[in-house]
């Protein structure tokens, strides 16, 4: 039976996946990572499975998936701050204003409405991008569009010594 034989390569190659847990420094109480390298095992074995280059495969995809959970739960984990931040830290444009008004101004003077727009809506009032693109009847691409603009231009401005905010 091939599952049968899928069990003697996971007895083999189970020391791979501790490997690349140990290398990537990562702690698995919960056993999530060890099952996401099975899993990739699991789908080297099936594709590759009869090649000369299964061990190879088999290691670059458990050390791609184990990486890939990486980056996935660390984005869960800063969302996650950023909402708490965003519910503790809720000001209003005016409330933002006063903590230095040169400051803001200066930003707002160097951007264009639409890039404007999104710090305000989202840096300042803390919308979703969805949610602004809904109440400006634009697309959701559009508004990261003006985000990225405005992250251009103001990383620009803060490396300028010449210019300070």
């Amino acid at each position: 039976m091939k599952t049968d034989h899928f069990d003697q390569i996971l007895d083999q190659y189970k020391r791979m996946i501790h490997y690349h847990i140990h290398r990537l420094n990562i702690r698995d109480p919960h056993g999530d990572f060890y099952q996401e390298g099975m899993l990739a095992l699991w789908e080297a074995w099936k594709k590759y499975g009869d090649t000369d280059t299964f061990s190879k495969m088999a290691s670059i995809l458990i050390r791609s998936r184990l990486i890939d959970l990486i980056r996935k739960r660390t984005r869960i984990q800063d969302r996650e701050v950023m909402k708490e931040f965003m519910e503790e830290q809720s000001f209003t444009p005016i409330e933002m204003e006063q903590f230095d008004p040169h400051f803001w101004s200066s930003v707002r003077s160097y951007l264009t409405d639409k890039q404007w727009l999104f710090v305000e809506k989202r840096i300042i009032q803390g919308y979703g991008l969805a949610e602004i693109a809904e109440k400006e009847g634009a697309t959701i691409d559009a508004v990261k569009g003006w985000g990225q603009a405005a992250k251009r231009k103001l990383r620009i401005l803060l490396k300028d010594d010449d210019y300070h905010l």
